[in-house]
């Protein structure tokens, strides 16, 4: 993907800041002390952190600033969503390709707690049954098989004996 990278002379020195398209949705540019170290976007799939971060905005009604206050408290981070720039001179402005990594999963790993399989989020939903086609039942499948897509191989088998399908479920996996 690409973005601008404008850099700024402030009182406090030299900033960067990141201007995402604007047919971007879903993404956030996280910065570090008024540098950008992360690029999140809850549609990109391929990235494990990036969709745990989709499963928490969904299942807990949290904002993404409230995983970044948390993430701050427990890591001693300063990470924010955007720059503290009172008065500043724009000195360059550049448009790149991406090179801004996902979030460490270890920063919040510990909320997996709201991965829901299927058949443990809506147990007396048979398998079969039209719901699971629309609305909340065909997103927690979505949600639920984003993730594990997500996963590689290793990870997929833990993940398969975390979350051992019921008997009407058994063929989930194939």
């Amino acid at each position: 993907m690409k973005y601008r990278r404008n850099k700024y002379l402030t009182l406090k020195g030299k900033i960067q800041e990141v201007i995402l398209p604007d047919s971007t949705y879903g993404g956030w540019i996280v910065y570090e002390n008024n540098e950008p170290i992360f690029y999140v976007n809850i549609f990109n799939y391929k990235s494990k952190s990036d969709n745990l971060v989709n499963v928490i905005i969904t299942e807990s009604e949290s904002d993404f600033n409230d995983i970044l206050t948390d993430i701050n408290k427990r890591f001693n981070r300063n990470l924010t969503l955007s720059l503290k720039k009172n008065i500043a001179i724009k000195i360059s402005s550049k448009l790149m390709e991406s090179d801004l990594g996902s979030l460490p999963f270890e920063w919040i790993e510990h909320y997996t707690k709201f991965i829901k399989a299927p058949w443990e989020k809506y147990p007396d939903i048979n398998p079969n049954d039209m719901f699971w086609r629309m609305g909340k039942g065909e997103d927690a499948i979505s949600i639920f098989a984003r993730y594990y897509n997500s996963l590689n191989k290793t990870e997929k088998n833990n993940f398969k004996t975390k979350y051992e399908p019921t008997a009407e479920w058994s063929d989930f996996y194939e």
